[in-house]
């Protein structure tokens, strides 16, 4: 198996449902920590098979062991597996990014500076489920891509200071036994980091976080790889929104984990 890319068994349906460049992308959308939604049991490193649930022109594809379900196209919702507990993944580190007006404008030290570093986590928010919407006979693209940009995400692409990034999501610090713990909300999910230092006293200096989205990627390989963040912001791979920090008094009321 190539790094990253997982070897899955999908149905001639599929492949005819939705096209060849979306069946080439699912080898890269489910992780190996992700869980089989048959056994319980870590996906790991394969073989996988895809189980296609369509509803409408929204097709929920799911990962199993090969050996715990077989590869199919279903003419039906996807049923108990929409409120299965999705696995998720995340990382932070700091990029030297270009300023585009406002969150971070405020806090350059002299005007004439084009890039700060700012504080970045690095989200995969499901590794077992992805959905895909059907564009027309044998077409689709990535629904979970359009879900997450209608809530403000948005691609930074080549990295110049064109245009500023929304704040579709919120953060909060909490500090316990001199270990800081990073949460962000947006929408209903909730995702969480430690964040060492130096990186939690640069989110308190830039108030808040730059969230990157990515349905294909590791986090964590992408933060030990610069240049490789830095590629993928570039190719539009990460989507982004701003999650600033939240006041003292903010609870953010997600039932998960206390923020």
């Amino acid at each position: 198996m190539v790094a990253g890319v997982m070897v899955l068994d999908i149905a001639g349906r599929i492949r005819a449902e939705l096209g060849g460049p979306t069946v080439t992308a699912l080898a890269r959308r489910f992780g190996p920590d992700g869980r089989c939604l048959t056994c319980g049991g870590r996906l790991g490193a394969g073989p996988l098979s895809v189980r296609a649930y369509r509803d409408g022109d929204t097709v929920t594809l799911i990962a199993h062991h090969a050996g715990c379900a077989a590869s199919a196209w279903l003419d039906v919702g996807p049923g108990t597996a929409a409120s299965w507990p999705q696995t998720w993944s995340a990382a932070i580190t700091s990029a030297p990014l270009p300023v585009a007006g406002r969150p971070w404008r405020r806090w350059l030290p002299r005007p004439a500076a084009r890039e700060q570093a700012i504080p970045v986590l690095l989200v995969r928010p499901c590794q077992e489920v992805t959905r895909a919407r059907q564009t027309g006979a044998g077409e689709a693209v990535n629904a979970d891509l359009e879900a997450y940009a209608a809530l403000g995400f948005t691609d930074l692409g080549p990295l110049t200071p064109r245009r500023p990034v929304a704040a579709a999501a919120r953060a909060w610090i909490r500090a316990r036994a001199g270990e800081v713990s990073l949460s962000v909300t947006v929408g209903d999910s909730l995702w969480y980091v430690t964040a060492a230092q130096p990186i939690a006293g640069l989110i308190g200096i830039c108030g808040g976080v730059l969230v990157g989205l990515t349905c294909d990627r590791d986090p964590s390989a992408l933060v030990a790889d610069s240049s490789g963040l830095e590629q993928a912001l570039s190719a539009g791979e990460v989507l982004l929104t701003w999650a600033p920090l939240a006041t003292g008094q903010e609870e953010c009321g997600h039932p998960e984990r206390p923020c």
